[in-house]
């Protein structure tokens, strides 16, 4: 598996650990959600934030499944160096 983090376009280098990790809650996000995929990317922008499974964008129509997913990847990623919340955040993984 490879995750990889963003923040405004600069990678965040992530051990092993945490690319599995993310990479796993990524794709239990998605799995959740109905969704099989071997991609899976998390977008996180000052419009909002947006989820996608092979190149697709996942919808998210009810506004609880968007908090919850927010703030499990915020929660997530909140110890990490270099994450600011007023920032573009992208992370994906490939399994």
């Amino acid at each position: 598996m490879k995750t990889q983090l963003l923040i405004n376009d600069t990678v965040i280098p992530l051990n092993e650990f945490t690319q599995r990790y993310l990479g796993n809650i990524l794709l239990a996000i998605a799995r959740s959600l109905g969704i099989e995929s071997k991609v899976v990317s998390f977008y996180i922008m000052p419009a909002g934030l947006k989820l996608s499974a092979d190149n697709r964008e996942i919808p998210l129509r009810k506004d609880f499944v968007r908090q919850i997913i927010e703030s499990t990847i915020k929660g997530s990623i909140s110890p990490l160096k270099g994450v600011f919340w007023l920032e573009r955040i992208t992370i994906t993984t490939r399994e």
